[in-house]
């Protein structure tokens, strides 16, 4: 029930990278501690997440692996070409949604299992969402996530999407619940409680703005109520004490007074490229960059600064600073990021 995504959520923590030796490190520890299911990385960001998805798929380390993707073929193919599990997340904006069913029903032609977000939950009517989870069915997906990604909900409300999900359709259905509000645990006992076949959890409550639901306090509830078997708390203690050196290192002791929901600094920050190229859904402006960063987000920095730049060699621009911040495993700060357009110009 319990699936890590420490490896991936947990990369968009506001100033927090980690290099592939660390992802497979840290793998190696969350799988011994017997989690079976992990969301590991996002290759199509770059070449780093390729690779460190296929040798955890390589390395047989948990008994389900997934690389996160849009859902469009290149992504598609570029996540199956690793070997893992495809997970896809719909567009922030939904438009069109014909071709992205099209390309859904691709994914599920490739032999893997398949799992596709329905992201932002709290924009969407309870009707709205089963009806997407009774489309996913039809076009044989296996699971259906349901992403409270801004964490605008509360536990009455994901009760509310989870029972009606469950009861409409007998697709597998994840909850994936944001901490900005400080609700993600209580959310996601509610939807436990509420049917939910799989739950997604990060280490300290890592990740985008204030991170997830906390893993070891989820694997305790679910220990203590019969409901997981294989977990052992001792070795999540251990995958626990590596993260926080990976913390102190990376970005210091003050993470965990800027992840504190309301009151900390996190909550305003964005990592992830495809929330700020949706603007409409994500209205901070304020950014960490690591190797899931996008062109909009780097252009927005760079005219920030007032920093000239020839915006036909954005891409190369973007490229260059994923494979900085994948070589030394950081998040780039402005000053780097700066320099490295400077330099392409």
């Amino acid at each position: 029930m319990l699936t890590d995504d420490t490896l991936r959520e947990g990369m968009q923590t506001p100033g927090f990278a980690m290099s592939y030796d660390e992802k497979i490190e840290l793998a190696k520890l969350i799988s011994s501690a017997g989690i079976e299911r992990a969301l590991v990385a996002y290759p199509p960001a770059h070449k780093s997440e390729f690779d460190v998805t296929a040798a955890i798929v390589d390395g047989k380390y948990f008994q389900q692996v997934f690389g996160l993707g849009r859902t469009v073929k290149e992504d598609i193919d570029m996540i199956n070409a690793t070997g893992a599990n495809i997970s896809l997340h719909l567009p922030f904006k939904l438009d069109n949604l014909d071709p992205i069913y099209e390309n859904i029903k691709y994914a599920c032609t490739l032999g893997k299992l398949v799992e596709v977000g329905f992201v932002d939950i709290d924009m969407f009517s309870v009707d709205q969402i089963t009806k997407f989870c009774l489309r996913m069915e039809e076009l044989n997906v296996d699971v259906v996530q349901l992403p409270d990604t801004r964490g605008k909900m509360n536990p009455a409300a994901i009760k509310n999407v989870f029972e009606a999900a469950r009861k409409a359709t007998n697709i597998k259905i994840e909850a994936h619940c944001h901490n900005d509000y400080g609700m993600a645990v209580a959310n996601t006992v509610s939807a436990i409680s509420a049917g939910a076949d799989y739950i997604d959890t990060t280490i300290f409550a890592t990740g985008e703005r204030n991170g997830i639901a906390d893993s070891i306090t989820l694997a305790d509830y679910l220990m203590k109520n019969n409901l997981e078997k294989s977990l052992d708390i001792k070795g999540i203690r251990k995958a626990y004490n590596y993260m926080y050196n990976l913390i102190l290192k990376k970005i210091g002791v003050n993470f965990f007074t800027d992840n504190l929901p309301i009151y900390g600094n996190n909550s305003g920050i964005q990592t992830a490229g495809t929330h700020v190229a949706y603007g409409n859904a994500f209205i901070e402006k304020n950014y960490s960059v690591n190797v899931y960063t996008g062109k909009k987000m780097i252009m927005e920095i760079l005219d920030n600064n007032n920093v000239a730049y020839d915006k036909e060699k954005i891409g190369r621009i973007v490229s260059m600073i994923k494979d900085e911040s994948a070589i030394r495993g950081e998040a780039l700060p402005v000053k780097d990021i700066i320099k490295i357009a400077d330099g392409a110009i």
